[in-house]
């Protein structure tokens, strides 16, 4: 739970990175803004694979609005900055949904037969 929090903290900070200014025009930011809210959503759902898939989403936009010219460089850098923060720790999150637990590597023991009932002694009901 502790991970979610630290992606979505960082995902708001990524958020506010895509906030509209003199580096680029509302309806930039607006685009940008909302993938970005993809990506925290999916992070505070516990979808860390959905979250990078949106994050992957919001990197092409970017690429797409400074290709466009219109994102500056500076605001350009900082952006990618901060979407390659979010993306290692949602690789790490899915690395460790997949991680399986030391105990889990051993082979299972295999059945005991079951014992024999034993019989009563003499006396004992």
């Amino acid at each position: 739970m502790r991970r979610i929090t630290l992606i979505v903290l960082a995902t708001c900070v990524l958020l506010s990175g895509c906030a509209a200014n003199d580096s680029y025009s509302t309806d930039t930011a607006g685009a940008l803004q909302g993938r970005v809210l993809a990506v925290s959503e999916a992070s505070a759902a516990g979808d860390p694979v959905a979250a990078l898939a949106h994050l992957d989403e919001l990197q092409a936009s970017l690429l797409d609005a400074y290709g466009a010219g219109s994102v500056t460089k500076p605001r350009f850098d900082g952006i990618t900055a901060a979407i390659e923060l979010v993306r290692a720790d949602l690789e790490l999150a899915i690395s460790q949904q997949v991680e399986v637990p030391k105990d889990e590597d051993k082979p299972d023991k295999p059945d005991e037969p079951d014992k024999p009932d034993r019989p009563d002694k003499p006396g004992e009901d």
